[in-house]
C-alpha cells in the first residue's frame, strides 16, 4: 500500500509541476498604408512564430496584427496601447512582439524589431533588430524565420 502511494506521488507532482508558459504574439507592422491588404511577410513571420513555439511545448496565441503608420518614437508597448492586466487576467506570460519596418509593400520588411515582454514584470527582457531580407520562395522565407526564432525559445525558458 506503502509503495503505491508513494509511486501515484512521484508520477503525479510532476505533472502538476510542469505546466507550459501561456506565450501570446503581437505582429506591428509600421509604414504600410491601412488601405492594403495582409502582408504575406507580416503572416510568415506570425506563423513561424507560432509553429517554433507551439513545436517546443509552449501554449500559443496571436494578437491580431497591428499597422502604424510610421515606427512608434515610444516604447513599443505603448504604441501598440497593450494593456497588461488583460494579459495578467488571460493567464499569459510573455509576449513576443515582431516590429516589421516596411518602405514597400510588395517587398520584405527593411527591419524586423523582436522583443519579450514579460508580463509580471512589465518590462521588455529582450530586444534585437535583424535587417530584412527578401527571399527566392515563402519556403526559404519560413525557415530562415524558423532559425532566427529558435534561439528565443531557450531565452524564455531561461526566464
Amino acid at each position: 500500500m506503502k509503495k503505491g502511494l508513494a509511486v501515484l506521488i512521484l508520477c503525479l507532482f510532476p505533472v502538476l509541476s510542469a505546466q507550459a508558459s501561456l506565450i501570446s504574439f503581437y505582429v506591428i507592422e509600421t509604414g504600410l498604408n491601412e488601405e492594403s491588404g495582409r502582408n504575406r511577410h507580416s503572416t510568415l513571420w506570425e506563423n513561424a512564430f507560432m509553429d517554433v513555439f507551439f513545436d517546443s511545448g509552449f501554449i500559443v496565441s496571436n494578437y491580431p496584427m497591428l499597422r502604424l503608420n510610421e515606427k512608434p518614437n515610444v516604447p513599443i508597448i505603448e504604441a501598440c496601447g497593450f494593456c497588461v492586466e488583460e494579459a495578467i487576467d488571460a493567464g499569459v506570460h510573455y509576449i513576443l512582439i515582431a516590429q516589421l519596418d516596411f518602405s514597400n509593400a510588395m517587398r520584405a520588411p527593411d527591419e524586423i524589431s523582436l522583443y519579450v515582454f514579460k508580463v509580471i514584470d512589465h518590462e521588455i527582457v529582450y530586444e534585437r533588430q535583424i535587417a530584412g531580407r527578401n527571399y527566392g520562395s515563402d519556403r526559404d522565407a519560413t525557415e530562415d524565420m524558423k532559425k532566427t526564432i529558435s534561439p528565443l525559445v531557450q531565452f524564455v525558458r531561461n526566464l
